[in-house]
């Protein structure tokens, strides 16, 4: 079985953690190799894990000179599927069904209505084009039961749908935490866009502070300039900025999860967040809004706590409770960190890959 992948190549954050340890497992089982559009993170991160990449590189989204080179490499080294990722992919893919004759398949992270909010000129092109792309698709991996059904009701053909956690290794010691804890240290890394909810976490902050709680932030991520500027505004109109660090980019975020206590993700939607798998395979304690499909990661009160998509007061309770029972942190950081490890690991991802891959190359031969 062989399998061509293809990306943007520029990918960063979550996106880039799914192909890198998806790939890194992966090969294992099936014969592969990915295509990058562009230089970028995500291409550069995979010469150094040895992963097997070409650059097939796309001048402009409207170079199109790349679909007549993809088309020759799954028809002259007999690929038998085509795995695209992300919107350029989707839409390239549209042209490639006339020069291909293998089943195109695409894993949907998200839901694709609201990728590009940060941006109403992406919002109107981009949109439209990944829908027209994704409408051709053969099959569809979603990385989460609630993103299937959200699909499904867009019309998709839940039939094609495979639902498929994400993955990743889990290995070392769990979170250690001190005993007795004197304070804690919440932390988030993210997207700085509006549909990640880091307003919902600094509004949750403002509650604790006003209710007389020393609140410690550290939010890791960049993002649309405008939303950007409004957190930082927040934080000097509220005289946050003895409480809350806004780190920006960060490459060491082994560093970052070791110095925070409570992972917070107070995002308005989600599809399966690497940013909790992160967290989770550290033993971390976590908090997380019941947006998509963090609901099928995190049982409120077992492996984390959750609240409503939104509701910065309830947040803020779960906050305040935290600090005053610091004791809970250590079992649900473990409970979690035994959940991603049974059901969210590499290992279990790419399996249900190759049982995924072997069921479309079936399908499409019927």
């Amino acid at each position: 079985m062989r399998v061509l992948h293809l990306i943007s190549g520029g990918d960063s954050g979550g996106a880039k953690t799914h192909i890198i340890t998806l790939l890194k497992e992966l090969h294992k089982e099936v014969e592969l190799e990915l295509v990058c559009l562009s230089k970028g993170a995500l291409y550069e991160e995979a010469i150094r894990e040895n992963i097997e990449v070409v650059l097939l590189e796309q001048k402009t989204r409207v170079d199109f000179r790349v679909i007549k080179k993809i088309a020759n490499k799954i028809n002259n080294e007999n690929y038998d599927i085509l795995h695209c990722h992300g919107a350029r992919s989707n839409f390239i893919s549209l042209f490639l069904r006339s020069h291909v004759k293998v089943p195109i398949i695409t894993t949907v992270h998200s839901d694709y209505r609201l990728d590009f909010q940060d941006s109403w000129y992406k919002n109107l092109i981009f949109t439209y084009l990944n829908k027209k792309g994704l409408q051709k698709m053969d099959f569809y991996l979603s990385v989460s039961s609630k993103l299937r059904d959200i699909l499904a009701e867009q019309g998709f053909d839940a039939d094609r749908i495979f639902p498929i956690y994400n993955g990743l290794p889990v290995s070392g010691e769990a979170r250690q935490y001190n005993d007795p804890m004197e304070s804690i240290v919440f932390g988030c890394a993210t997207r700085l866009v509006p549909i990640k909810g880091t307003d919902v976490l600094l509004k949750a902050c403002n509650e604790c502070i006003h209710k007389g709680y020393n609140i410690q932030l550290k939010v890791a991520g960049t993002g649309e300039g405008t939303y950007t500027q409004e957190l930082k505004d927040y934080i000097i109109t509220n005289k946050l900025e003895n409480h809350v660090e806004l780190l920006g980019f960060v490459k060491d975020m082994d560093s970052f999860y070791k110095s925070i206590d409570v992972n917070i993700l107070p995002s308005y939607t989600e599809g399966l967040p690497y940013s909790l798998l992160e967290s989770g395979a550290r033993g971390i304690a976590t908090i997380a809004s019941k947006a998509g499909g963090i609901v099928e990661m995190i049982t409120d009160g077992d492996n984390g706590r959750l609240f409503k998509v939104g509701d910065h007061s309830e947040l803020a309770k779960i906050m305040m409770d935290m600090m005053d029972n610091k004791q809970k942190l250590a079992p649900i950081g473990q409970a979690f960190r035994d959940r991603v490890e049974l059901q969210f690991s590499d290992t279990a991802m790419a399996k249900e890959h190759v049982s995924i891959y072997k069921n479309v190359i079936k399908s499409h031969q019927s």
